[in-house]
């Protein structure tokens, strides 16, 4: 146990009551599927916590290819008119281009950092690359290659987005399965980040909502978004996401 972390901390357990037939039935039908009280809620709770009062949140976005990053010491010492400015500028580039903006705490980044503060959420991440998560995913999504798991906590809030895009970087891409751990409690539906799933025409055919103690699984490549957070919101949308990927052969 970290000296960071709460001498309370609960062990990373799976609700043992799910599903499992019944959420196989539905992936095999879509490539994605919900599983709801997904934890035992000594977990739930612990991570909604932490993701709620703990994380170091940096502002992520992107510059064409590039992420960039802003601390929360640059931010402090940026004028409204400067943060206004960059916000600005994201909006342009959301315009024409792929483009997101939202808060981030690299957990996989972070996690083999010494003298790096240990929170919840690398319990978390250790937990998803261990057996009883890889045979949760093989019971539910049939998937038999090996893989990895990599993750980093996220918190959209008004003005946040993710345009949309389909998780295929390079032509040798390895990730084979998305997913995203939602612990935000009491959201509306029309305070937007929403993970949507998009047809060859655009038309949003699958629209999840966010809610606590949520998995959401799907097979990359498909085209989905993370849709406008609006100015009336004043809530934050929490969650840990990441990949499922092959890992590197030596």
């Amino acid at each position: 146990m970290s000296m960071h972390a709460e001498t309370t901390d609960p062990p990373v357990l799976l609700n043992p009551d799910l599903d499992l037939s019944g959420l196989r039935e539905r992936f095999d039908q879509t490539t994605r599927v919900q599983i709801k009280d997904a934890f035992h809620p000594d977990t739930a709770e612990r991570l909604h916590r932490c993701l709620m009062q703990e994380m170091p949140w940096m502002l992520a976005y992107n510059e064409g290819d590039t992420p960039k990053y802003l601390q929360r010491d640059e931010m402090a010492a940026m004028s409204p008119q400067q943060q206004n400015m960059v916000m600005q500028q994201i909006f342009e580039n959301a315009a024409q281009n792929f483009q997101f903006v939202y808060l981030d705490f690299p957990v996989s980044g972070t996690a083999n950092i010494e003298g790096q503060r240990k929170f919840y959420t690398h319990e978390v991440l250790k937990f998803l690359n261990g057996e009883v998560f890889r045979d949760l995913v093989g019971k539910v999504t049939g998937l038999e290659e090996d893989f990895k798991v990599d993750s980093h906590a996220t918190c959209y809030q008004a003005g946040h987005f993710l345009t949309s895009h389909n998780d295929v970087v390079t032509r040798d891409d390895p990730r084979l399965i998305a997913y995203v751990i939602n612990m935000t409690k009491n959201w509306r539906a029309d305070w937007g980040a929403k993970t949507e799933f998009f047809d060859d025409e655009g038309n949003v055919i699958e629209a999840f909502v966010p809610s606590f103690n949520t998995i959401t699984m799907f097979r990359v490549p498909q085209q989905h978004s993370v849709s406008f957070v609006p100015p009336f919101c004043r809530a934050q949308r929490i969650a840990m996401t990441g990949w499922l990927f092959k890992p590197k052969r030596d």
